[in-house]
């Protein structure tokens, strides 16, 4: 049985199309492996620090693909340091973009750019928060320690009324009897 095209179809294929076709990134691609060095590790933790997100970081010419990156990590766990420093500072950095959004705000605006900021901000916010839980996440401790941050000693005491029947001293409980 053959399908006939109603004739609504057949006259939308005639239409030109009025968007350009852009080609998709080819992610399969391969770059060149690049080979470690201090300063190039170096370069790619202050672009971190800066606010800039590691997937782009990775990108760029001459960088690892982030597959070889977390293998530096992998391989030199000296680095690791380093890396988590720079991804906690990076929340300053985008504070600092927060705060710069907010003075760009219009005095006036219509819901879509109130929406849009606030959505920026919430994103911005979050991310801050997965960076650097302590200064910027949500959730409080209460952490209790000693003196200069060190553990809590605790000095308990027994008192025994020897008047009271059935009750011995600590010390003659674990002994034989005489």
């Amino acid at each position: 049985m053959l399908w006939k095209v109603p004739d609504f179809l057949s006259s939308l294929a005639d239409m030109p199309v009025a968007t350009s076709i852009t080609a998709m990134p080819d992610h399969n691609r391969r770059k060149k492996p690049v080979i470690f060095s201090q300063k190039l590790f170096d370069d790619m933790m202050e672009d971190l620090m800066l606010g800039r997100p590691l997937h782009d970081i990775c990108a760029g010419p001459h960088r690892p693909t982030l597959r070889s990156f977390y293998r530096w990590l992998q391989k030199s766990p000296a680095l690791l340091p380093r890396y988590r420093q720079a991804r906690e500072l990076s929340a300053d950095s985008l504070e600092s973009t927060i705060l710069s959004h907010i003075a760009t705000m219009p005095e006036k605006a219509d819901n879509a750019t109130v929406s849009l900021f606030k959505l920026r901000f919430d994103m911005l916010r979050w991310v801050m928060a997965r960076r650097a839980p302590k200064r910027y996440g949500e959730r409080q401790t209460v952490e209790h320690t000693g003196q200069d941050g060190g553990p809590l000693h605790s000095i308990q005491r027994l008192i025994i009324d020897p008047a009271t029947p059935g009750t011995t001293p600590p010390e003659r409980q674990h002994l034989p009897p005489e």
